[in-house]
């Protein structure tokens, strides 16, 4: 057989490869990565009692079922320290990681959450406000449980200094004064935790999950990485300043949906819109515009909800970009909402997701806790 029959056998070969490999036009499947390796889970709680605000609190028990879920599920809990080292570089992890959170500095964290915690060597990191501790206001740890906390493997990080709805203007102040005392305001709180429990890393969680492009801007420029309670997994393609956790307490503690959370997989952001803003309930829903790297997922089941109802979706696959669009037919409800958006992995277990969250005031602009 001469060297020019060979040459278009094989060329043939490869055109028929080709073809078959990029005829599915449900998915796209161009790599085998395994995604959980560039990726990390974090979950974030409050309360861990059965005496506290329901909206806001899950079970002993129920956390207890929530560690030993994670165990079979065979993730890793690392620190949130190392897993933003690993984001940040794109260094891929051993293994499935998932990270624990809390907000708020509760005394039912150190009775409740704790021992198990500690009885497993787990770490986990604690968002406080300082003022909080320094007054004893109402169920807060003290700054000896705190230490000792940190003696066992928790970060104790800042919450803010007074936990403020801190997008509300006051006093009629202009944008300049409003973010000259919200830096105030951080800055601290980051100085009184210096002060009791030595130097640290500049992590902050925004109080009650609420951030908008201003408030991002000055967490990044005075050197934070920040977290909200959107939903999602994080990998490099996040923005720092607006890192998702899954909320984990009240109605979200359902062990059986807790799962599918943690069996998530993060989508490979491009870019998104709307920006994040403070919006009016009385205004239309805005149109979410999710544009991501389009491997491992099967596009055309993508279906977006609002307030746990589906809203019309659409996904395409454009010059190599996953582009997802989805608007709810309505006004935002007044307070805190999202969108979540989820599509099936080809190659893992598990959906991926995407949330975007809204605040809206209602008609007196009154803002809710």
């Amino acid at each position: 057989m001469s060297s020019t029959v060979l040459r278009l056998i094989t060329l043939f070969y490869c055109l028929l490869f080709s073809f078959s490999s990029h005829s599915n036009t449900n998915t796209i499947n161009d790599t085998l990565v395994d995604q959980r390796q560039h990726q990390a889970i974090i979950l974030q709680y409050h309360h861990v009692s059965e005496t506290t605000p329901p909206s806001t609190s899950l079970a002993p028990d129920t956390f207890i079922t929530h560690l030993d879920l994670i165990t079979e599920l065979g993730f890793d809990v690392q620190p949130l320290d190392k897993v933003l080292a690993h984001i940040k570089s794109n260094t891929p992890f051993q293994q499935k990681t998932l990270a624990i959170t809390f907000d708020d500095g509760y005394d039912s964290i150190y009775q409740a959450a704790y021992p198990a915690l500690k009885a497993r060597q787990w770490p986990f990191t604690v968002f406080i406000s300082p003022q909080a501790i320094d007054k004893k206001h109402g169920d807060t740890m003290t700054w000896e449980q705190l230490k000792e906390m940190e003696q066992h493997g928790a970060i104790i990080a800042n919450h803010s200094f007074e936990h403020l709805h801190l997008l509300q203007r006051i006093n009629n102040e202009d944008d300049a004064q409003w973010a000259q005392r919200i830096t105030n305001d951080i800055t601290q709180a980051q100085i009184r935790l210096e002060e009791a429990m030595g130097p640290r890393l500049k992590l902050f969680a925004y109080p009650y999950g609420e951030f908008d492009e201003a408030l991002k801007g000055i967490l990044k420029e005075e050197g934070y990485i920040a977290f909200s309670q959107q939903s999602g997994g994080i990998n490099s393609s996040n923005d720092l300043q607006a890192l998702p956790r899954f909320p984990a307490s009240g109605i979200y503690a359902n062990t059986k949906t807790l799962k599918t959370k943690i069996n998530s997989l993060a989508f490979d952001i491009i870019r998104y819109s709307p920006e994040h803003k403070v919006r009016s309930s009385t205004q239309k829903a805005p149109k979410l515009t999710l544009i991501s790297k389009p491997y491992d997922i099967r596009y055309k089941q993508t279906q977006c909800f609002y307030a746990g109802q589906v809203i019309p979706t659409s996904a395409v696959v454009k010059n190599g970009e996953l582009i997802i669009e989805s608007q709810f037919e309505g006004t935002l409800s007044a307070g805190r909402s999202r969108y979540n958006c989820t599509a099936p992995s080809i190659n893992n277990e598990g959906y991926y997701w995407f949330s975007m969250p809204f605040i809206a005031l209602n008609d007196e602009k009154q803002w809710k806790d």
